[in-house]
């Protein structure tokens, strides 16, 4: 396997097809087929079921490419680090982001911490927590921005943000919710409204629920906040989400749940047992010391 045939295979995934590939790629599809059987044989699996028009990718083939962006974003990302050494400029740094929600406090800090090191670049990676905690222990990033809850391990944290959970939708959906004299609502209060939930918070929801002795209604379970939050405002359900989410949708109605175990915090973290980039070190220490003087 070479990053070439990865480059081919890639292609040949986002295309949907061999000529479209080859369209992209300025080749002739027969040098493409070649290097794409070749990779079937040396590993001994079909990656493609190839169809007169289309090609869908097998199993296999779904997670070669998975490895193959990865391989090639990092490939690019050396690749433009060593042109910036080249120049006498810093590595950039690699730094993965949740993509649920947004946070003010991140990018506040990031902003300040620019004005003092114009010269440090970032290259971005938005993956999910779980993924991003697989992508700090390969060291494929420096640092990542995640969300609890977290298997700390060998991980140091510094928070930037704590949060409660939030129903949020349209007025027509939150009309159906009860709430208390304060303005917040239960699950309890939810029991008659279909609700949509962020799949890592199911459990703690369910949980909650079921101690107020109901069940929730859920017409939709999603890997993705942002889903969440777009299915609430179609009028589908009730989005039941990190307030940070909220960011992103501030035309929706939303009620602050009143269960005191539905609350997060969005965290930066880092390895304690590798070395990381001289840039990534200033850039924690930097959020370290923002979180202590903030805490005085």
């Amino acid at each position: 396997m070479n990053l070439v045939q990865l480059q081919y295979f890639a292609a040949v995934v986002e295309e949907g097809s061999i000529s479209a590939a080859a369209r992209r790629l300025h080749l002739s599809q027969p040098p493409l087929s070649i290097q794409i059987r070749n990779l079937e044989t040396e590993y001994g699996v079909r990656l493609l079921d190839r169809g007169a028009r289309r090609a869908r990718v097998t199993p296999a083939g779904e997670l070669l490419y998975e490895y193959a962006v990865r391989i090639l974003e990092m490939t690019h990302a050396a690749e433009d680090d060593l042109e910036s050494l080249k120049a006498g400029q810093q590595a950039s740094l690699r730094l993965g982001i949740i993509s649920s929600g947004e946070c003010p406090e991140l990018l506040q800090g990031l902003a300040e911490f620019r004005r003092q090191y114009p010269d440090i670049a970032f290259r971005i990676f938005d993956r999910n927590t779980y993924e991003l905690q697989q992508d700090i222990e390969k060291q494929r990033i420096d640092l990542a921005v995640i969300r609890t809850p977290f298997q700390t391990g060998s991980l140091e944290s510094v928070v930037l943000r704590e949060e409660s959970f939030f129903a949020a939708g349209t007025k027509e959906m939150l009309a159906k919710a009860v709430c208390d004299p304060d303005g917040h609502c239960s699950l309890a209060g939810l029991s008659r409204t279909p609700v949509i939930l962020y799949r890592r918070w199911q459990d703690a929801i369910r949980a909650e629920a079921g101690k107020e002795g109901v069940r929730p209604d859920i017409v939709c379970m999603s890997d993705d906040a942002r889903t969440c939050i777009q299915w609430a405002g179609a009028g589908i359900g009730v989005a039941l989400v990190p307030e940070s989410v909220l960011l992103l949708a501030p035309e929706l109605a939303r009620l602050e749940l009143s269960e005191a175990a539905l609350h997060t915090k969005v965290c930066l973290i880092r390895r304690t047992d590798r070395s990381i980039s001289g840039s990534a070190e200033k850039l924690f220490h930097f959020f370290v010391k923002r979180a202590e003087a903030y805490a005085l």
